[in-house]
């Protein structure tokens, strides 16, 4: 037998399919009866089993949302991680895209299967609006919070990038490959000119983005423009140091020998064999653990006032610096 779908629950009940989808989802409109007998049939027809008895049998079930964006390596470690934790405590994680579809569509899909409380990765990356129905506690994992109620926990970027300068602080010429006007970016910017403040090194910062595309062009244009070339870069993130790194190494320059690179996120890129590029981890186990700990409290109704945690990061140094 293929994938159940609701019609075919409707069908062996002779109900509609609007009734299914309402009482699955706990709406006060269909009687309780009603619901506990769709539950059941959704069970002995193998149809999200444990969802539906979930929903259905409790008035609180033990569900937390998670709203990221899919095609982000960063946001898809947290996701691992949080739903790792939240099983081990007896939590289900409903994970939505925020690309496919919108923000605000993610946040309704985890409202309507009713989790008692949403994280949300980069929220600032969402319409503002997103946030106006969201009646569930939230956490978010970011550099801003959505909103004053909002928990947050943040990634100190100048704990990481004061390493970086320790680092590569003999280099005479620094430059900067920069991320883009995105609130992370401005921070990571900020971040990394104040710990480079007190070194004698000149540093430019290049306009580039979060990319291997806007990194390969980026360097394309470092190395037409600047005389002498730098001898160290640092970069938005580990893509772009990714594409910095490949158009290093077709203009036939030695890394780290020529040009140290220096990367940010500690994605799983950073450590293959293939790059090795040195980079600043993150720490998303220790993020996801805050963020899912704020979230429960919130679902098991803790309602003190908002709290942003942070959590350091640090040089994992490699091959390329």
């Amino acid at each position: 037998m293929g994938r159940v779908t609701l019609r075919d629950i409707a069908h062996s009940l002779g109900v509609s399919v609007s009734t299914v989808s309402l009482a699955l989802r706990g709406s006060e409109r269909i009687s309780p009866p009603v619901r506990e007998k769709i539950a059941r049939q959704a069970e002995a027809l193998g149809y999200r089993t444990d969802l539906a008895g979930s929903l259905l049998r409790t008035t609180k079930p033990n569900i937390i949302g998670l709203a990221c964006d899919f095609e982000k390596e960063l946001h898809i470690a947290y996701s691992r991680e949080i739903t790792a934790l939240a099983e081990g405590l007896g939590y289900l994680v409903m994970t939505e895209d925020t690309v496919a579809g919108g923000g605000a569509s993610a946040l309704a899909r985890i409202m309507q299967l009713r989790a008692q409380a949403v994280i949300i990765v980069d929220p600032v990356m969402m319409d503002s609006d997103a946030f106006e129905a969201v009646d569930i506690p939230v956490v978010a994992i970011g550099q801003t919070a959505p909103r004053q109620d909002a928990d947050l926990v943040v990634s100190n970027n100048s704990t990481g990038m004061a390493q970086v300068a320790e680092l590569i602080g003999d280099c005479p010429q620094v430059h900067y490959l920069d991320g883009g006007r995105s609130s992370s970016a401005e921070r990571r910017r900020s971040a990394f000119l104040a710990a480079m403040s007190h070194r004698r090194a000149a540093v430019r910062v290049v306009p580039s983005g979060p990319t291997v595309d806007a990194g390969w062009h980026s360097v394309h244009t470092v190395l037409v423009d600047a005389q002498p070339l730098p001898q160290a870069l640092v970069c938005y993130n580990d893509q772009c140091a990714q594409g910095a790194l490949i158009a290093l190494w077709q203009a036939r320059l030695s890394i780290p020998e020529d040009i140290r690179v220096v990367g940010f996120d500690n994605a799983r890129i950073a450590s293959s064999q293939a790059f090795e590029l040195t980079s600043v981890d993150r720490q998303p186990r220790e993020v996801a653990r805050l963020a899912l700990d704020l979230a429960i409290a919130r679902a098991r109704g803790d309602r003190s006032a908002p709290r942003r945690l942070e959590v350091d990061t640090r040089v994992v140094r490699r091959a390329t610096a």
